[in-house]
């Protein structure tokens, strides 16, 4: 069984980097989608609280998490 997140990583305005996690995202998303998504987060800032408010695209990436059970007796 795999997983995988898309995670948008964003510096904030105490300049620390916040990841924001989306849970399985279509396999065939593109780079350009990613980067709108991306700026419509910065330009309607609706992430505060203990992330503060982000203020800057750091990337993107997609990371995949393999899990293979072993049978035990």
């Amino acid at each position: 069984m795999s997983t995988s997140n898309l995670e948008l990583r964003f510096k904030n305005s105490l300049d620390k980097i916040v990841t924001i996690r989306i849970a399985n995202p279509r396999a065939d998303i593109t780079s350009e989608e990613v980067n709108a998504a991306m700026d419509t987060m910065l330009a309607n800032p609706v992430f505060s609280g203990n992330a503060y408010f982000i203020n800057q695209k750091i990337g993107a990436r997609v990371v995949t998490r393999a899990v293979e059970d072993i049978t035990i007796q």
